[in-house]
């Protein structure tokens, strides 16, 4: 009993204080101002951009028009994909330029050999057609590799590569012609000497040959081209079938739509599963032509979200609302994207009011001897620690729920709410479908959880030292540390290692993103929601008890 009224007591006194009242007084302030400031970037994850009144408008853009989503663009997108997997297993290009080195190597030993012997060697000579087909072949390989797509090709060149390839066909088209005249040759092989230099790069390069293995690539091209050209044929068989039969313009607009999403997914997809597989084979990918460097773990959490919506059976598919970006479905700020954005906000306040709290009970009131006034009156130790403990867990949760549901009720009368469903992705592997409101309410859960983890280090520390505002300050210190750690070096595996990496399980529910902002971060490289609470449960729970121990010891 006495653990809470400690509890009840220390709570009142937490809450009901000048500095927490003005703190609160701040973080309205905060929120209005920061509401002012919303503005959110409105993208609906899938429109389209032709307009049209009827039926007949629909129609004939869609099937007949050229805009990006009609028809006709969207099948390219398709088509790329199949000149991607005939790229993947396409050896020719590799052919040529190996038979590509060993003519420019058999050239550059003419032209030292002519170096070496300027007066003998045209003597012998008959024709150039020899160097004419090392032009020819040059010019025709440098045509070839320029004009391909990321992933067409197993060739994969730098920059420096490709101007040297450039310049060394410029250099032949522009010096070499078929010619009997061996006072001709010596001219132009004087001319092609004084770039020697630039056969001998060409040479010297380090193009990189990747390609799939034969079964990921039959599975890519069953995946990205063949179920999706049936998926597409389905759609528009029934965008027919509608057109003809009743001219519902919402179902005709609903099955463009979704050909849209399925063409543009798979597209997407293909390229980023490649992306993936080149990143782990070819580790300075980003090196190469077209090929800059991603970031993986989004990648791989649109790649998950994707398929599920490219497996879905229905040619009527859901346009889901995207974690973070709630307005992704229409187009249009709805609840949730305010909401998200304040409470966010507010959780990152209170962390800051919650190390005060603990500094408070823990700091203050040792240093006022008010914690030896409880333990006289026959309290135990585990009691007094237990309950300020609490009150301080209590009095951030109760300032949390108060908030949430404030910003909630505001946003639902500002902005009104939306039914459909968030597409997330748990633990960077598994899609699920949930309620937003809900997946706000996870939110809010796992923010908690950072507060009480930030606590935790604080009476920790105010139990290693009596230097209370010293260690206030490094309490502190150590969450804004935390904050940009984890803004910032999230996607590095080392960093899963450090204990507040793992404070911030939102991440797991689909609640993470690749751009670094106040309210983002990004997954743990590698992470699991199940190892990280039960990891960071075990780390805090150590911490309670041997604070505990070190609360009785002082």
């Amino acid at each position: 009993m006495k653990l809470f009224k400690i509890c009840g007591y220390d709570f009142r006194r937490l809450i009901l204080n000048p500095i927490t009242l003005c703190g609160i007084f701040v973080a309205i302030v905060a929120c209005v101002i920061a509401g002012f400031c919303f503005n959110p970037n409105v993208t609906p994850q899938t429109n389209l951009s032709f307009e049209y009144e009827t039926a007949d408008e629909l129609y004939a853009d869609f099937i007949y028009g050229n805009y990006e989503d009609s028809i006709i663009n969207l099948d390219e997108k398709i088509a790329e994909n199949k000149k991607i997997i005939d790229g993947q297993r396409d050896t020719s290009l590799i052919e040529q330029y190996n038979n590509l080195t060993t003519n420019i190597t058999t050239f550059l030993e003419n032209l030292q050999l002519y170096n070496a012997y300027p007066d003998s060697y045209p003597d012998n000579f008959v024709n150039n057609s020899f160097d004419i087909s090392v032009q020819s072949e040059l010019h025709d390989f440098y045509s070839r590799i320029s004009s391909l797509k990321d992933f067409e090709s197993p060739l994969y060149f730098t920059e420096n590569d490709l101007a040297t390839i450039q310049h060394l066909t410029e250099l032949l088209d522009n010096n070499l012609y078929y010619t009997t005249n061996r006072e001709n040759v010596r001219d132009m092989y004087d001319i092609l000497l004084e770039d020697r230099q630039l056969f001998r790069d060409f040479l010297s390069m380090e193009v990189i040959n990747w390609q799939t293995d034969a079964d990921k690539t039959v599975e890519l091209e069953v995946n990205y081209v063949v179920s999706v050209e049936n998926k597409l044929n389905d759609i528009l068989q029934e965008f027919n079938n509608v057109y003809y039969n009743s001219k519902d313009i919402y179902d005709m607009a609903s099955l463009a739509l979704n050909y849209k999403r399925i063409a543009t997914y798979a597209s997407y997809n293909m390229q980023g599963e490649l992306f993936l597989l080149l990143s782990q084979s070819l580790p300075n990918y980003a090196n190469y032509i077209g090929y800059e460097s991603q970031e993986e773990l989004e990648l791989r959490q649109n790649i998950i979200s994707n398929n599920y919506i490219l497996k879905e059976d229905s040619l009527y598919c859901t346009n889901y609302l995207s974690p973070m970006n709630f307005n992704s479905a229409n187009g249009s700020v709805n609840a949730y994207d305010f909401a998200y954005y304040l409470i966010s906000i507010i959780g990152f306040i209170l962390t800051f009011v919650s190390i005060f709290f603990a500094y408070k009970l823990f700091g203050r009131d040792r240093r006022k001897g008010k914690v030896d006034v409880v333990l006289a009156q026959n309290t135990s130790f585990n009691s007094v620690f237990a309950g300020k403990f609490f009150a301080i867990v209590l009095a951030s949760f109760s300032l949390l729920l108060f908030f949430s549901i404030l910003i909630i009720l505001i946003s639902y009368i500002i902005y009104g709410v939306t039914f459909t469903p968030v597409l997330a992705v748990f633990n960077l592997a598994s899609p699920y479908i949930i309620s937003p409101i809900v997946y706000i309410l996870f939110k809010i859960l796992c923010i908690e959880f950072e507060i009480v983890f930030y606590t935790l280090i604080t009476i920790l520390l105010m139990n290693i030292s009596r230097k209370f505002e010293l260690m206030f300050g490094i309490s502190l210190g150590i969450f804004a540390v935390g904050f940009i750690m984890n803004t910032f070096l999230s996607g590095f595996f080392v960093y899963a290692l450090f204990p507040f990496a793992h404070a911030n399980l939102f991440s797991y529910f689909g609640g993470a993103s690749s751009s670094i902002s106040f309210l983002n971060t990004p997954f743990l490289s590698g992470g699991n929601f199940f190892i990280s609470i039960c990891y960071t449960l075990v780390l805090m729970l150590g911490m309670y008890f041997f604070t505990n121990q070190l609360f009785k010891r002082n």
